[in-house]
């Protein structure tokens, strides 16, 4: 503005005052801007020699900033890669360890169902006896219902929000239903199954009993 209205030796004075004051504080951004003007500053005063020695010091500084914000952005890009890296690390941990719990739900199902199909099968022979049936029968109840269990407690977590007041409340309710039903079904198919399996064994008795009466006398 000073250098455009002619007031070359009051823009040359404004400028070196400038410089001095962004040169003690050292920020390269301000001295750019300063040695820029006092540059033009000593152009316009026909000092040559001192407009190119504060405009190479100018350029210096514009690369030192340059050269800082390049550095600045590749460590900000390096920072973003590598967080995005630990959260793909972490998203595949969280995808494993699910894969691994679903793995174990799916074994722990297929135990349950394995085992009650034992029992229907066990309950129609008469190799296995009334005690035996009753003990199975109440090994399948237990692992149902704590099957039962485990998937319920992370539906419950997410319903409520993981405090521990809430789901111990939600859980002494479910307790409430479960026990009852567990002890109606112990009973229930406990008796089912043993008395099928007395049926059997007691169907097996006659036919032996049948067969060793139809053998003729020697």
């Amino acid at each position: 503005m000073l250098i455009e209205q002619g007031r070359t030796p009051e823009a040359l004075a404004v400028a070196r005052k400038g410089f001095e004051a962004t040169e003690s504080v050292r920020q390269p951004s301000l001295i750019v801007k300063a040695a820029g003007a006092l540059a033009d500053a000593f152009h316009a005063d026909r000092m040559d020699d001192s407009a190119f020695v504060y405009s190479k010091l100018c350029n210096a500084y514009r690369d030192t900033v340059t050269n800082t914000q390049n550095r600045s952005q590749m460590q900000n890009q390096l920072f973003s890669q590598e967080l995005k890296d630990r959260e793909d690390v972490k998203l595949k941990e969280e995808a494993k360890a699910e894969r691994s719990h679903n793995i174990q739900f799916g074994i722990i199902a297929l135990i349950v169902i394995t085992l009650g199909i034992f029992l229907l099968i066990f309950s129609r022979t008469a190799v296995v006896g009334a005690r035996a049936i009753k003990n199975l029968s109440l090994i399948a109840l237990l692992l149902f219902f704590e099957f039962l269990n485990l998937l319920l407690h992370p539906l419950l977590d997410h319903v409520t929000d993981g405090s521990p007041l809430f789901m111990i409340l939600i859980m002494v309710a479910i307790a409430a239903l479960l026990i009852p039903l567990h002890h109606r079904m112990d009973h229930f198919i406990t008796n089912m199954l043993v008395s099928r399996n007395n049926r059997v064994r007691l169907e097996a008795a006659k036919r032996t009993i049948e067969e060793l009466g139809s053998e003729p006398e020697n």
